[in-house]
């Protein structure tokens, strides 16, 4: 489950950022190109506020066209008197001739925008809706009105189909039984759910007997088609999958896509499979059915030889290594491509030439991008090499056709704690990648009038003399002569991590901004430090992770004089949550904390949740299993601890939350209220695990700001 990325590779906001001057091949232990600021750090301007932040245009989505003359880009945008975010897709050359305009139009929302194999049309998904036009915005034609609506194009290499994914029952074979079908669960007079099995709700959606599905449209007959009709799988995997999950064979008549077979087991197994299915209509065939863990994302080889795709090796365990496989299409073999490569292949595809794979994998804090050379037989040809180490992970994009230099356009987003997203290019050669520069400026005029500090990354040693790393962002008009409070940020997961990213909802700068300094620790179960590291969090919560985090603090606090020891505050969300409810009952050395989504009995929450392998794995079991009870859940549950809690806590949570209910919340703060330690409780009646809407993104800043105000930020310093 992962409280934060729900069982997939980190494919979803997490983007690039701070690059060095050189882009040649660093050796694996290089770091001194990391810390430089992107786009130069400005002092001396304000604060950043809650306004600023939401007026950051977001940037995201590159795809380059196969000539690689032209960018199409996604920019997220939000409207908070309204309420609302809005998506449109930008197009820009990529030698920066002309500055980017709307695509298809000033008008027009757009999203999911892809270029097709020559390069004259563009498929973008519009009211959720499937379109396609000229790359200039003309000749527009609307390519589906399903019920379910359209999303995740994907062209064939033909161009004349795509793949998209929508929603439909599975017992309807046509749109119009999906729209009556649906109108008939709006016209029952109960709303009464009933089920089966579990897994009946999932993140913040209950089942409502829906599934999506893949289909294929043909551009001269505009009539989609499901290729897995019948059938009761999500195509792609819920609840975050995108069109990562599926890919076309070299010569269009295969596709092989993501998907987790329905069973009365689906809610305890992290079993998800790879199927190819002919596009002319067909069973499904499981490619990956002998392994029990998670096989995701393929990507077809050019030549078709290969499907390359990310599995896991541990059943049960949604954070163990994502391998990079390659499966022979020939003999129906799989094999691992790197054995001792202690990465998570998180996102990956094959250069044209069908020899290199390029990989996205999170390292240290930050992401790279590295190059794998394949053999003939499927295994590393040399050493890994790493192209590129930055601040954040890539989104990267790559054109197949080569230029007049004999390279490649490769196109990225780039970010930093104190800096939102925006676009860079380079040219992709044997060399490596070469000449980067900056494609688009979406955020410079705003970012002129902010101190926004860069952050700095700090090593310490941890639990077991285990070398620990994070990131400490200094306040705006920060002066060393002066006392300052500290806050202390605990990432979800566990198996997850800070990278030194520009966060919309755990936003560094807006916690400095309340005049504190802001640790973030990446402590044991973190992501991006290799897996011996994220295993020994497991069975453990309270353990090496909460060890390492304190010696954090401590290391910080001596290292710098400016720091108040008797300001310190804490807050975390979903397992940061946890930890900061663990930390109320097990010392007192920090003056406020402030729990959103946190876990505070681990066994009512093992009952609760939606993804029961989470809980099984973590604490050795099911809940009621005696072993697992007495040396897991009940020795590391915050709720046996509730009567040693003192400390100010805000406690925040989403009605809506099914990956922690909110009642672990509420729990807490009677706890507390029973106890009268002071404490206030904030419920946010239609958000999940993640507050998304921007009214509610506001309120949740502004109790976050009274709150560590109050008890960190003396009135002098105000």
């Amino acid at each position: 489950m992962s409280f934060t990325s729900s069982f997939r590779p980190s494919v979803f906001p997490l983007v690039l950022a701070l690059l060095g001057a050189s882009f040649a091949a660093w050796p694996p232990g290089a770091r001194s190109l990391d810390a430089q600021p992107a786009g130069g750090a400005r002092t001396g301007g304000r604060a950043l506020t809650f306004e600023d932040a939401t007026a950051m245009r977001q940037v995201s989505e590159p795809h380059v066209s196969p000539d690689g003359r032209l960018v199409l880009y996604s920019v997220r945008t939000t409207n908070l008197a309204a309420n609302r975010r809005t998506a449109r897709t930008y197009i820009v050359p990529s030698d920066g001739s002309t500055t980017p305009r709307a695509f298809p139009d000033d008008t027009t929302p757009s999203a999911e925008a892809r270029f097709s194999p020559d390069g004259r049309r563009v498929a973008y998904v519009h009211q959720g809706q499937l379109w396609v036009s000229n790359i200039d915005g003309s000749a527009r034609r609307m390519l589906t009105r399903l019920w379910g609506g359209a999303s995740g194009p994907k062209w064939a290499p033909g161009g004349d189909r795509i793949a998209f994914s929508s929603r439909v029952y599975p017992g309807c074979r046509t749109d119009a039984c999906n729209a009556d079908s649906a109108l008939r669960v709006d016209r029952a007079p109960s709303r009464a759910r009933t089920y089966d099995q579990l897994l009946y709700r999932h993140w913040d959606r209950w089942d409502d007997g829906t599934r999506a599905h893949l289909f294929v449209v043909d551009l001269a007959r505009a009539e989609p088609r499901d290729l897995v009709p019948g059938q009761r799988l999500h195509v792609p995997p819920m609840p975050f999958g995108g069109s990562e999950a599926y890919d076309w064979s070299h010569d269009g008549q295969e596709l092989a896509f993501t998907a987790r077979v329905e069973s009365p087991d689906a809610a305890w197994t992290t079993d998800l499979n790879l199927f190819t299915v002919p596009v002319t209509g067909g069973a499904p065939v499981a490619i990956t059915s002998a392994n029990r863990a998670g096989d995701m994302h393929p990507v077809y080889s050019r030549d078709g030889r290969w499907i390359a795709y990310a599995s896991q090796r541990r059943p049960g365990f949604e954070a163990a290594k994502w391998r990079l496989m390659l499966h022979d299409r020939t003999t129906r073999t799989s094999r691992e491509v790197a054995p001792g490569w202690d990465y998570h292949a998180d996102r990956f595809y094959f250069t044209p030439d069908g020899r290199t794979l390029l990989v996205e994998a999170q390292d240290e804090g930050r992401t790279a991008l590295w190059r794998l050379a394949i053999g003939n037989d499927g295994t590393l040809d040399g050493n890994p090499e790493r192209l590129l180490r930055t601040n954040n992970s890539t989104q990267s994009s790559l054109a197949y056709q080569l230029g007049s230099d004999g390279a490649l356009t490769l196109v990225w987003v780039r970010d930093a704690m104190h800096k939102p997203a925006d676009l860079w290019m380079g040219r992709y050669g044997s060399a490596g990648v070469r000449n980067p520069r900056q494609l688009t400026r979406e955020n410079d005029g705003l970012l002129a009038q902010l101190d926004l500090r860069p952050a700095q990354d700090v090593e310490y040693t941890g639990a077991g003399d285990t070398k620990v790393h994070g990131f400490l962002v200094r306040p705006p008009q920060f002066d060393s002569t002066r006392a300052w409070p500290m806050l202390v940020l605990v990432h979800g997961g566990p198996q997850g991590a800070w990278l030194d990213s520009w966060n919309a909802r755990w936003n560094a700068q807006l916690f400095a901004s309340m005049g504190l300094a802001v640790l973030a620790l990446n402590p044991r179960g973190s992501t991006g430090y290799g897996q011996q590291f994220i295993d020994e969090v497991s069975r453990d919560w309270g353990g090496k992770a909460y060890d390492d985090l304190l010696r954090g603090v401590d290391t910080m606090l001596a290292r710098h004089p400016w720091l108040d020891s008797a300001r310190v505050g804490a807050a975390g969300g979903s397992f940061g949550g946890y930890m900061v409810n663990w930390m109320n009952g097990s010392t007192t050395r920090f003056a406020a904390y402030a729990s959103h989504a946190g876990i505070f009995n681990l066994e009512h929450f093992a009952g609760a949740t939606d993804e029961l392998w989470f809980p099984e794995w973590e604490f050795g079991g099911a809940w009621w299993n005696r072993a697992a009870q007495s040396q897991n859940y009940r020795r590391w549950s915050p709720h046996l601890l509730a009567g040693r809690m003192r400390t100010p806590t805000l406690v925040l949570h989403g009605e809506q939350d099914f990956r922690v209910p909110y009642t672990e919340g509420t729990a807490l703060f009677t706890a507390l209220q029973r106890q009268r330690v002071p404490s206030r409780l904030v419920l946010f009646p239609d958000e999940g695990h993640w507050i998304t809407r921007p009214t509610n993104q506001q309120l949740w800043w502004d109790e976050m700001s009274a709150w560590f105000t109050r008890w960190l930020v003396r009135d002098e310093d105000r």
